[in-house]
């Protein structure tokens, strides 16, 4: 009896044996499949601009009607603009203008329209030289006034 006992518990293993060695070669390809990251990506994380090596391309309206492929690259400083044009029946790709824009940054003014810099330098001062101190605005705010009469208080257009 347990010559046959032993043959039927080995019998009985065997499935045991062949059940553990599959959901090890599970696990084993599931881990494998994993990211070599060994921190997990953000979630909310933002994905990049689709971009190839700092060159970016995006459309964009030239005139009523008529559409451009406008590219961008980051790196040597420079934006085109190719106008789609139909020439005999075929859409065709026409350069229509290209600049480098290295130096613009250094530009304070040039071909802008109003206000200038310096008009808006000389507004801010001017609304900064009216505005109260930091302190006199916490105080209003902690302390509003009052106007016990109910009626409006007139606004006046002089400084």
């Amino acid at each position: 009896m347990t010559a046959r006992s032993d043959s039927a518990r080995g019998a009985a293993q065997t499935p045991l044996w062949l059940a553990c060695v599959l959901l090890a070669l599970v696990a084993g390809l599931l881990l494998g499949r994993q990211s070599t990251s060994v921190l997990p990506a953000a979630v909310a994380q933002t994905a990049p601009m689709a971009g190839a090596r700092g060159v970016y391309a995006f459309t964009g309206e030239i005139d009523q009607g008529q559409y451009g492929l406008f590219m961008l690259d980051i790196e040597q400083g420079t934006v085109w603009c190719y106008e789609i044009e139909t020439v005999s029946g075929t859409r065709k790709l026409r350069l229509m203008a290209a600049r480098s824009w290295i130096y613009d940054r250094y530009l304070r003014d040039f071909n802008c329209a109003e206000p200038s810099h310096r008009t808006v330098q000389k507004l801010i001062a001017q609304q900064r030289s009216l505005e109260p101190p930091l302190d006199a605005k916490r105080d209003f705010e902690d302390n509003p006034p009052t106007n016990p009469g109910g009626a409006a208080p007139q606004l006046t257009s002089e400084p």
